[in-house]
């Protein structure tokens, strides 16, 4: 008997040491509902609202989601093979921090089921990077805003360090590497989406993460006009919805970020939509040269494809960071193979 429970503690704390998740998943599958029976839950304008919480309902598309596995592989196929891709599918709110005995009473897709359909689409040469699990069983934490469609920088957090588990490189130290920074008052895309409705009147607050190697980000807008600016930017005296801009210059189609601190050639690419924004400024501590592609908007400034960029950059990791949503929009996935 004590040979096999040193066995398991052994394996146990490999896992750990890791960070593999699957000693959550064997020892705790799944977090306990929190008792939401006095919560009053409605739908206002298409949204769930539970309490002072909104969300948004996701609808599994099988055909956007195959094109989007596909412009994944084709992504991978057109690649050097010493060019690493990774794919982040981020769960929206919905499947995360919402009771599962209240989500089940509408008619809204599980997300869990469909990232394992898309990654299951996807070449086993792309990495594929799990943060569902991680962001459920951290569901307690402040990791999605309430009026708002975003995760929020401590989500984004978990998202990343899912990244370097699956890279094999070390995640930056919270504490360490980054001055913190919060903004008051953030009122996002639900509230005004449901007319301000009277629940939604507790403002959230945005939470960031100053780089210490570096606070400096290298923009080029829509209009091709050049921009210094801050990966997290002092937005304290903007309006109350537009905080989530602090965040690498909002929705940029090119950005670049250069930590001289990392005396090495590493970079990557990272591809994204809104998702990115947080998620962006904790990979500073880890490369020398950081590209950011909105690939919504990339088009508005250049012609060139991914394997252009590629080229040009020189890059070995290729970060392509979604979220859930996205996968069901067959205008954005039209975009995003408009860039590969």
């Amino acid at each position: 008997m004590k040979r096999i429970f040193c066995f398991v503690l052994c394996i146990v704390m490999t896992f750990a040491a890791s960070g593999c998740s699957l000693v959550r998943e064997v020892f705790d599958p799944e977090p306990t509902d929190p008792d939401m029976s006095n919560v009053p839950v409605t739908t206002v304008n298409d949204f769930l609202v539970a309490g002072n919480t909104a969300y948004e309902f996701y609808t599994f598309k099988k055909d956007v989601a195959d094109k989007y596995a596909g412009i994944i592989n084709k992504a991978r196929n057109q690649l050097p093979s010493d060019v690493r891709v990774f794919d982040i599918l981020v769960p929206t709110a919905i499947d995360v921090t919402l009771a599962r005995s209240v989500r089940d009473k509408y008619n809204t897709d599980d997300q869990k089921e469909a990232i394992n359909y898309i990654y299951g689409k996807i070449a086993d040469s792309v990495t594929k990077v799990e943060v569902y699990d991680t962001l459920r069983h951290n569901r307690d934490e402040y990791i999605y805003f309430r009026t708002d469609h975003h995760y929020t920088s401590r989500g984004a957090w978990y998202a990343y360090t899912c990244f370097c588990d699956a890279a094999g490189i070390r995640a930056a130290d919270l504490d360490k590497d980054f001055t913190q920074v919060m903004f008051q008052n953030y009122y996002g895309s639900f509230y005004s989406k449901t007319d301000h409705y009277k629940t939604l009147d507790t403002p959230d607050y945005v939470v960031a993460y100053i780089p210490n190697d570096t606070n400096d980000i290298k923009i080029t807008q829509k209009d091709k006009k050049k921009l210094d600016w801050d990966v997290i930017h002092d937005v304290s005296d903007w309006n109350n919805s537009s905080l989530y801009n602090c965040f690498i210059g909002g929705d940029q189609p090119w950005s670049v970020i250069t930590n001289n601190n990392v005396n090495d050639d590493s970079s990557c690419i990272v591809i994204k939509e809104s998702y990115g924004n947080p998620f962006v400024p904790y990979l500073v501590p880890n490369y020398h040269n950081i590209y950011v592609v909105d690939y919504r908007h990339y088009s508005a400034i250049s012609n060139k494809k991914l394997a252009d960029i590629v080229a040009d950059t020189g890059a070995k990791d290729v970060i392509f960071i979604n979220n859930m949503s996205m996968t069901r929009s067959s205008n954005l996935v039209g975009k995003l193979s408009g860039l590969v």
